[in-house]
């Protein structure tokens, strides 16, 4: 077995009393509020990882993870206040950064 570890960094006001959604393989596998983080066991292969919360969201993330392996990723938002028409219509899949994290 192998892990995803996910840490969703502080937002000082985006979202910040509201979850997002961990979809691991286009199903939904944890939840995950401000200054949180969850611990996912995957079996080892490759993944595809979304972040989601009502209609927007992260883009896709697609990891391969080798057995044994924890992989860490961190998630925020992207949206700035003056901004937030163009990220909740155009760029709804940007709405959510989703990285993995090195070392």
């Amino acid at each position: 077995m192998s892990v995803l570890v996910i840490r969703r960094a502080h937002a000082s006001w985006a979202d910040r009393a509201r979850k997002y959604r961990v979809l691991v393989d286009g199903g939904q596998r944890a939840e995950i509020g401000d200054d949180e983080t969850v611990q996912i066991p995957v079996t080892p292969g490759q993944h595809v990882i979304r972040m989601k919360i009502d209609w927007c969201r992260s883009r896709d993330l697609q990891v391969d993870i080798r057995h044994g392996e924890i992989l860490r990723l961190e998630c925020k938002a992207n949206a700035w206040p003056l901004l937030i028409p163009l990220y909740i219509t155009i760029w709804h899949h940007k709405y959510i950064s989703l990285d993995t994290v090195t070392s």
